[in-house]
């Protein structure tokens, strides 16, 4: 679990700081002030040796094409689209002994303009064996340049390049990812990804887990089946004595269902929600919450998502307080400073929550 963030140069914020998550985190604020845009930062720092991420992401939103190499693409990622300006992702690691993280991302033709800054990381690469066959000649390549490190601890200094030249060898190690699973505004299993997984849950022996999960939603629900009608797998369930399609039990048992179940299937550390409002209805989204607690608190695992919503701040504080969590809870709240136009955060932690609960949640999130 992370403790804190500080996001510098990446997209809209110059330079951002975070200091007290909790295991749950819920990011609010109104349009253009980075929500999706801090969830990438965290995304890019869980998996720093996976350089094809957040371009990857921005392609499957339909941002930009499969042609991700071109300079005009990967410049988006800089504040104020400045490639001269390094990008750096800091991240403090919630454990005994509060390992830091930190990722650096820029653009080799900066480096080239300070000579001593890019002979010094060509040392750094030798070093770790990055340049297997001696200097590899980079002139005239347009690429980023990634290194990754742990600060505060003895491990050695992991880079990777994002280039234009495939054939220039990746130093990769497991070791610095922290397992997450991201579920998008828009995600939607397609049935035989959702029939995959519900197998996997019920071939471990874990369904009935799964229906306890969802019986927070729909309380009549008994039983859960994959069946096969004119050679389509569709999970159905037992309600009351009927059986009915996953599918028509309505938008959030459903996007919920799928987050429990990736959940048991790929057991991350971390999970990522954007816009964990869509197809919830206002009077199910206290117990979404509950649902969303239950899940994470039983696998230890941290969450954060964002919203639009002023409704599912409201149904956090309510779920949080009736389950006696909200010490595990925290809002955070992006804005835009009036006098400089940067980006700011905002925490409330269980204090916090209560006072702004007391003056009826009357923040502007939309």
């Amino acid at each position: 679990m992370y403790k804190s963030f500080r996001v510098k140069n990446f997209r809209c914020f110059k330079d951002l700081q975070i200091n007290d998550l909790g295991r749950v985190n819920l990011i609010a604020g109104k349009n253009n002030t980075g929500k999706t845009a801090l969830m990438e930062a965290a995304l890019m720092l869980s998996s720093p040796l996976t350089p094809n991420l957040l371009l990857d992401l921005l392609s499957s939103r339909g941002i930009i094409d499969s042609d991700k190499n071109r300079r005009d693409v990967w410049q988006q990622i800089f504040y104020g689209l400045d490639t001269t300006c390094e990008i750096n992702l800091y991240g403090v690691e919630r454990n005994s002994y509060e390992r830091s993280r930190c990722l650096s991302i820029i653009e080799l033709a900066s480096m080239e303009s300070n000579p001593q800054h890019l002979a010094n990381y060509i040392q750094r690469a030798k070093e770790i064996g990055y340049f297997r066959d001696g200097y590899v000649d980079t002139r005239g390549t347009s690429m980023l340049v990634y290194s990754f490190s742990f600060p505060n601890s003895e491990s050695g200094l992991t880079s990777v390049y994002l280039a234009s030249k495939p054939e220039l060898p990746f130093y990769t190690s497991n070791s610095a990812d922290i397992s997450f699973v991201y579920f998008p505004a828009e995600a939607r299993r397609n049935p035989q990804e959702r029939a995959n997984v519900f197998s996997t849950i019920e071939l471990h022996g874990e369904l009935p887990k799964l229906i306890s999960y969802l019986e927070i939603l729909e309380p009549n629900l008994t039983d859960m089946r994959l069946l096969s009608l004119s050679g389509n797998l569709t999970i159905w369930g037992r309600v009351d004595s009927h059986q009915i399609p996953l599918r028509l039990m309505g938008t959030g048992i459903n996007r919920f269902a799928d987050i429990a179940m990736s959940i048991m299937v790929e057991k991350p550390q971390v999970i990522f929600i954007d816009e964990v409002e869509n197809g919830i209805h206002y009077s199910a989204q206290s117990d979404i919450w509950k649902a969303i607690n239950e899940v994470s608190e039983a696998m230890d695992i941290q969450v954060f998502a964002t919203t639009h919503s002023l409704e599912m701040i409201r149904a956090a504080y309510e779920a949080f307080s009736e389950d006696e969590k909200l010490d595990e809870f925290r809002y955070h709240r992006l804005s835009r400073s009036r006098k400089s136009g940067e980006l700011r955060a905002t925490t409330y932690n269980e204090l916090d929550m209560k006072a702004v609960a007391a003056f009826n949640f009357d923040h502007e999130v939309r």
